[in-house]
């Protein structure tokens, strides 16, 4: 996806509200001082809808509840309420509109001094920050046949059955000996293939690794598939692990995505934010109360945000909890607490 904070600032310097506004369906739209107004798609009245030129493109309309209740929102959301979008094919449809890839990466646009400012910067944050920088390519499909379209018996220990690897298109790199976990974005791209070595890895190499790199901060694992379910339950359980995906769809629970890490990026939290449903972190026992706190408190007011907190001893010490079904149904029931 593209950088949604680029995209905005390309809006407005290019001056693409008003034609969005018209590719909508909105009409009778008129300039004003630092906002456009315009009526809705399906209505007649004039002044119902307003853009207002700010970096975030921030909307207001008077008569349709665009967000659910919700008092900020902007041109995006109006997009994805009168087109009955997803937020990833409501970019893609402004892309498409203002004549933009899906994909586009802003920083090929920018001079290499100011490329090198921004690497510097880069090199003096946390890391982080630097990550959500980069941008998501796509990959060939046809890497994917240079794996073996192998299950395995390690992940169906795991609680994900046969059906449910093929499910995830789960494979074997004879090269390198690891099972491979294809990495596709919300709209279903392929953007990166992770490996898990096959066994205990010999000293000195990593468990799990990116055959095929994608910058993870951008992606939560599953959405492409999952979203229906999240959008009819209303939830999502979000996990570390892109294995909590597979073993929750194994336990028929199919509202779920993973965010690849015990980090959660800005643009996760701002595509978690998007789905406008109850979010329920499902991470692990190493993960503090207090560090969930923190993160719930990163997620704009008006969002309901929920976490397991096993204080109950369900879970074993080093045991994840999708691990096991039942202790997974226990959690649910007795160990789901509103964080914010």
């Amino acid at each position: 996806m593209v950088n949604i904070a680029d995209l905005k600032n390309y809006i407005l310097e290019e001056q693409q509200i008003e034609p969005i506004l018209e590719e909508l369906g909105c009409h009778h739209i008129s300039h004003k001082t630092g906002y456009y107004q315009c009526a809705n798609p399906d209505g007649d009245n004039r002044t119902a809808l307003c853009i207002y030129e700010n970096e975030n493109l921030t909307a207001v309309d008077y008569t349709r509840d665009i967000a659910n209740g919700k008092t900020s929102y902007d041109l995006i959301s109006v997009v994805q309420f009168f087109l009955e979008l997803s937020f990833p094919k409501a970019i893609k449809q402004i892309c498409e509109w203002v004549g933009l890839d899906y994909y586009h990466n802003f920083e090929e646009d920018l001079p290499k001094s100011m490329l090198i400012l921004k690497e510097l910067i880069a090199m003096q944050s946390e890391g982080e920050e630097h990550e959500d920088d980069r941008p998501i390519v796509p990959i060939s499909e046809a890497i994917l046949g240079y794996y073996k379209p192998y299950v395995n018996q390690i992940f169906a220990d795991d609680g994900i059955s046969y059906e449910t690897q093929q499910e995830f298109e789960i494979g074997f790199d004879e090269l390198t000996n690891r099972i491979t976990i294809p990495i596709r974005d919300e709209i279903g791209t392929l953007v990166g293939v992770k490996g898990r070595y096959f066994g205990k890895p010999p000293e000195g190499e990593l468990k799990y690794l990116y055959l095929e790199p994608c910058a993870r901060n951008r992606i939560l694992y599953g959405l492409y598939k999952t979203e229906p379910y999240i959008k009819n339950e209303g939830l999502v359980y979000v996990g570390e692990a892109e294995k909590s995906v597979m073993q929750m769809w194994n336990m028929d629970v199919y509202n779920c995505v993973a965010t690849g890490g015990k980090k959660v990026s800005q643009n996760q939290i701002e595509i978690l934010t998007r789905l406008c449903v109850d979010i329920c972190f499902v991470f692990d026992k190493d993960v503090q109360l207090s560090e969930l706190m923190v993160l719930a408190n990163r997620f704009v007011d008006g969002v309901s945000v929920y976490a397991v907190v096993d204080d109950k001893g369900i879970l074993d010490e080093k045991e994840a909890p999708t691990d096991n079904p039942e202790k997974f149904k226990a959690l649910i029931e007795n160990c789901v607490r509103r964080i914010k």
